[in-house]
């Protein structure tokens, strides 16, 4: 590679975030990805099927990808492109085209818009900006996103279920567990077949559980209960807890409130499975550092290192004793210090 080529992708690989998203979405909403799944295609048969109004604009959108491996172009038959494993987790035979949709849709597009102001004021500018009071308010204007949201959740467990599982370890006789934001529940649900001895609770909004579009989605097991409430609130009694991916949409103040409540609920010797990214200053993933954006953007949250971790928790009457690095995000089981009211807290 040349140095000019070497100067042009460093220029190229920060100023083309918001071009590459958009052609990306587009890919996409056209599900190119999947027609490719049955073997090559030219670019003009592609654009028929899917309505573009120029078969030469169809051409220049994938082979956009080619650099990026998302599709290959034949050398011998110019304007064939052919799958490549990458666009096969983007299909309907892989498991990232909702989550790619998820982030590169219009609202996403347009809430990052206010992200410099956002930087530059210290305060969180994103659903404000767009006349919303939260993020969450997107779903009562638009169905359709909210079941995008829904999806890619639900892939997104899908990725992490097996090695997530097989490193919750419930077997310290625990009776009871509670998956704090459990959406429909498959998560406790299918640790409950692996602990026989276990009862499980699924904790989660009204609107939620009790969904009619998606009721019959509630993960269904004899030992499994689907609990409706507000975790700012209250939580179930048990003596174990997993929150997984909870903590890091919410501000250190919003995380006292659950950990508070959690603290109130959990019975002697408990412990909780927090499954949250650690950010590691001398090993920062791409994942780590987007997503740290993204909760600021979206919630006025963020992503936390260890040090910013340990202090949460500390300020709550908790302890990390230990945390598996060994998946992404990591989990950290936690336990309750010694000495600690949080209802002497409130008072003050």
């Amino acid at each position: 590679m040349s140095d000019w080529d070497k100067t042009m992708d460093l220029l190229f690989g920060f100023v083309t975030g918001h071009i590459h998203s958009r052609m990306f979405e587009t890919i996409l909403k056209h599900s190119i990805c999947d027609l490719l799944e049955d073997g090559p295609k030219h670019y003009s048969e592609i654009s028929k099927i899917i309505g573009f109004k120029n078969d030469s604009y169809c051409y220049r959108l994938m082979r956009y990808f080619v650099p990026y491996k998302l599709f290959n172009e034949s050398v011998e038959q110019v304007g064939v492109f052919s799958k490549t494993p990458s666009s096969t987790q983007f299909s309907k035979n892989g498991t990232l085209k909702n989550l790619g949709r998820f982030h590169c849709q219009d609202h996403h597009y347009k809430i990052f818009e206010s992200l410099p102001k956002t930087l530059e004021l210290g305060e969180n500018q994103g659903p404000s900006s767009l006349g919303l009071s939260s993020f969450w308010e997107y779903f009562e204007t638009d169905e359709s996103y909210k079941q995008l949201f829904h999806n890619a959740m639900k892939d997104y467990t899908s990725l992490i279920i097996d090695r997530l599982i097989s490193k919750i370890n419930l077997s310290d006789n625990f009776e009871t567990v509670v998956d704090i934001g459990g959406s429909h529940g498959f998560l406790i649900g299918k640790l409950l077949e692996s602990y026989p001895n276990i009862n499980g609770i699924n904790f989660d909004l009204e609107n939620i559980i009790n969904n009619s579009s998606n009721k019959n989605e509630n993960y269904q097991h004899p030992r499994l209960k689907h609990v409706t409430g507000d975790f700012f609130k209250s939580v179930p009694e048990a003596d174990c807890y997993i929150l997984k991916y909870i903590l890091h949409d919410w501000s250190d103040e919003k995380c006292i409130t659950i950990l508070n409540n959690i603290y109130k609920s959990m019975k002697p010797n408990g412990k909780l499975f927090i499954n949250d990214l650690v950010l590691d200053p001398s090993n920062y993933t791409k994942e780590g550092v987007f997503k740290d954006i993204l909760m600021m953007q979206y919630f006025d949250a963020k992503e936390r290192s260890i040090n910013e971790w340990h202090q949460l928790f500390e300020k709550c009457g908790f302890k990390i004793d230990s945390v598996d690095t060994s998946i992404s995000p990591q989990i950290m089981i936690v336990s309750k210090m010694n000495s600690y009211n949080p209802e002497i807290l409130e008072e003050k």
